[in-house]
């Protein structure tokens, strides 16, 4: 195996990462006869690089790069902490998804016409948050409470300094996916949790606003079993109100939710997402045998797509819940119904056709830390995610500049 390096001899496309961007050593398997996804990712590696109020320092690596070879289109990062769902009354993990995805993602064959996208594909790294985390894990400490068991509610000075912990940590994302769509660049972000859709969007949003100059809201289509639109409580920002945030700090244009499960949704937070006019299908209302009395799941799909058509001023973006997935291990909160694999990776494709979603985000993968990461179910796991980035790619490659 070797390390995960530049296409054809290029070198580091960027001088460094920014602060707070991890870039882990990824081994690339050799073949003889055959190429990896990792043969043609762009790539950077880990050194200092200082960086002024305003980030200037990142965006023009970042415009230098897309000047580089067949320039740069696209940027994979990896964005992972626990305290969103947490918050939300989930479990604390998922630190290893975008390591899982990664392996799998640079190990992947190249298909027949598939280089040039990849070549246009920036692996930037992972977002960290271990200094807000240690913070948690030093007032735990001293406080005597196990972050493993707590729940909410049982320790408020532990909730708020979570509390505040979740803004910052989105605060962060939110920093570096603005460099990137400022640059006219697509971000796809492999998340822990669905809280990040607010740090991602809110990127989107400020980023695109500065390169357009006028201000630029979303229209975000979400595959998902849970809607996560529950009301602005006191519990912060967490995995279950990231686009009820959105819609209320005013950058969220229309957002439409397909595949909901009948058995995971509460009432009152149904009731505001028919206030709010958002556009939603619960997955007993469509028809995946042919009945007659139901749309089916191309109808649906098509006309999710027609209720986030953009006016011209929009950026779209789409967001899969890995959750709502059948029997698929290594989620953090699996539902009880949900779509194949095959259906959900023809969901994306048709999406990303229609729609041209500028951005990506998959979340709510959680790998076993207990099997090594290229093996079993984190394996699958990963080549899933690997997968679905390669399809969104694919299919986003023909959508001009924006």
């Amino acid at each position: 195996s070797v390390r995960l390096r530049a296409p054809h001899g290029q070198g580091n496309l960027l001088e460094a990462p920014p602060p707070h961007i991890a870039h882990h050593d990824i081994n690339v398997p050799v073949r003889n006869g055959q190429t990896s996804t990792g043969d043609h990712i762009r790539t950077l590696f880990d050194c200092e690089l200082p960086m002024d109020k305003e980030n200037e320092t990142f965006v023009k690596c970042l415009e230098k790069a897309q000047l580089q070879g067949p320039g740069i289109r696209f940027v994979v990062l990896g964005s992972e902490n626990f305290v969103g769902k947490w918050l939300n009354g989930g479990r604390r993990g998922a630190g290893l998804n975008y390591k899982c995805f990664a392996q799998q993602f640079v190990s992947s064959p190249v298909g027949p016409g598939q280089r040039n996208f990849f070549e246009q594909t920036l692996l930037l790294g992972e977002v960290q948050y271990d200094d807000i985390t240690q913070q948690l894990h030093d007032m735990a400490l001293s406080e005597g409470i196990d972050q493993d068991t707590i729940k909410y509610g049982e320790n408020t000075t532990y909730d708020r300094m979570v509390e505040e912990a979740s803004i910052r940590c989105q605060r962060r994302l939110a920093n570096i996916v603005r460099c990137i769509a400022r640059c006219s660049l697509r971000p796809i972000c492999i998340s822990g949790g669905n809280e990040d859709i607010l740090g991602l969007g809110y990127g989107v949003h400020l980023g695109r606003t500065i390169a357009r100059g006028t201000t630029t809201n979303l229209t975000l289509g979400n595959f998902d079993c849970h809607a996560d639109y529950k009301y602005l409580e006191e519990r912060g920002a967490h995995s279950g109100n990231g686009f009820s945030i959105l819609n209320t700090i005013g950058c969220l244009k229309k957002y439409a939710v397909l595949g909901l499960s009948p058995y995971e949704n509460r009432e009152a937070m149904m009731e505001q997402l028919i206030n709010t006019t958002c556009w939603y299908r619960y997955l007993d209302d469509i028809s995946l045998i042919g009945a007659n009395n139901r749309p089916s799941l191309f109808d649906s799909l098509l006309d999710m797509i027609k209720a986030l058509e953009t006016e011209g001023g929009e950026v779209p973006g789409l967001c899969v819940d890995l959750d709502v997935t059948e029997d698929l291990a290594g989620v953090s909160c699996p539902a009880t119904l949900g779509y194949t694999r095959a259906q959900v990776h023809e969901m994306v494709q048709e999406f990303t056709r229609y729609n041209k979603p500028f951005f990506l985000l998959l979340a709510e993968g959680m790998p076993d830390p207990a099997l090594p990461l290229t093996t079993g179910a984190n394996r699958t796991l990963g080549k899933y995610q690997a997968s679905l980035v390669s399809c969104f790619l694919r299919n986003c490659i023909s959508v001009p500049h924006i």
